[in-house]
């Protein structure tokens, strides 16, 4: 297994955070970019959280904020998924299936409709998300998900 990268000398400690009623949470190394580096977190959310947003006003969005602006409207949320590694931009029509299928992933594991899966992706532009490496990760990360994961989903976006 890779050794984790160091931690910069500028780093804050992370003050503890409490559970937030509703949310369980957690990271998980899925091998995005890199091996051994936490790099997948989801949130889950109780049934009935409301959501609204604000996005970037750029001309060419990553397919993440094209999805998150179509789903939007409806005004819920059950799961967020975040990727580190990739940003899923000028990926094309690639980028879009990736969306589908992570949202489709985890709406499965969160019992609810794809379109209350929100993404998020930071990384590389320009190289296709390998869509089945989170896929695959998801159902182990959903299984640990915890009230007190805040700062393993801190480490890995």
């Amino acid at each position: 297994m890779a050794q984790p990268l160091p931690v910069s000398p500028l780093a804050l400690p992370l003050p503890e955070l409490g559970p937030v009623r509703g949310v369980r949470l957690g990271a998980i190394a899925a091998g995005i970019r890199y091996k051994g580096r936490t790099d997948l977190v989801l949130a889950e959310f109780d049934a009935g959280t409301t959501v609204a947003g604000v996005f970037t006003r750029s001309k060419c969005p990553g397919a993440p904020v094209d999805w998150c602006r179509a789903i939007l409207p409806e005004g819920r949320a059950r799961a967020l998924v975040v990727n580190a590694g990739n940003a899923n931009v000028f990926t094309g029509r690639a980028g879009r299936e990736t969306c589908e299928q992570t949202a489709q992933a985890a709406a499965k594991l969160t019992q609810c409709a794809p379109g209350e899966v929100y993404l998020a992706s930071t990384g590389v532009i320009g190289e296709i998300l390998p869509a089945e490496r989170i896929t695959a990760a998801l159902p182990a990360l959903h299984d640990a998900l915890s009230e007190t994961g805040w700062e393993a989903a801190a480490r890995g976006s």
